[in-house]
């Protein structure tokens, strides 16, 4: 990966869970309009590399700076946390209409009625949900929901997205066509996003670079290409269908 300086670096990063090291990395770096994917078994330790890049962790050491500054800890990151958006495997809705889910986080910055709602309609039309703008979210499939979910985070514009398997509980074919919607917005954005996955698909479709986790350690970096050559294990060479 080349580039100045990164949009983010993480540096001598560890993670402790219950009293043992769960991730313990070196060095991390994502670049403007780049896409990094995580792959590794359950444990590995890609969730608790999104949560604290999101600054979302205790017990982390470590430096994390954001073009080229060091991120607070504590309430002083929220500046920082407002340039992300993270997206789930399960979309974590609220109560209320489509709508009011994707504006809920403008409304939060405090922003202007009228640049909300320019904002809103525009990210409900990129992820093709305007016409369940006024449904609950409480009546909404899996594949609806999950694309409410990363309409609320679009709209927000972040300048990274963190994202821990958002396709991974849908049918093959929302799946299929949500990745794609979800990569054609991210080019048209912009935006740099970091997103573990279990699905080959997800990742020759959306990253640029992919980092092999296994026990909270990096065992393998590179395109998907050169992953797919070379594979480190059996773990990676059935990931990638060889």
């Amino acid at each position: 990966m080349t580039g100045n300086v990164p949009l983010l670096e993480m540096r001598n990063l560890a993670v402790r869970r219950g009293g043992s090291e769960v991730l313990q990395m070196p060095s991390f770096v994502l670049h403007e309009n780049k896409t990094v994917a995580l792959i590794g078994p359950n444990g590995s330790g890609k969730t608790s590399l999104l949560l604290a890049l999101a600054r979302l962790l205790d017990s982390v050491s470590g430096e994390l700076c954001y073009r080229g500054v060091p991120v607070p800890e504590g309430r002083a990151a929220v500046e920082y946390r407002r340039k992300l958006a993270m997206v789930f495997q399960e979309p974590l809705l609220f109560d209320l209409t489509v709508e009011d889910n994707v504006a809920a986080g403008l409304k939060l910055r405090g922003m202007a009625k009228a640049e909300l709602q320019q904002r809103v309609a525009a990210s409900m039309e990129r992820f093709k949900i305007a016409h369940l703008a006024k449904r609950s979210a409480r009546k909404l499939s899996g594949g609806e929901g999950q694309r409410t979910s990363l309409a609320r985070a679009f709209a927000a514009q972040p300048e990274v997205i963190l994202l821990d398997e958002p396709f991974s509980s849908l049918d093959p074919l929302a799946r299929k066509t949500l990745i794609e919607d979800f990569g054609v917005s991210l080019h048209a954005a912009g935006g740099a996003a970091v997103i573990a996955s279990h699905d080959r698909e997800e990742v020759y479709r959306l990253a640029d670079w992919v980092l092999v986790l296994e026990e909270g350690r990096v065992i393998q970096a590179g395109s998907p290409d050169e992953i797919a050559r070379q594979p480190a294990n059996p773990y990676v060479a059935a990931f990638f269908g060889l």
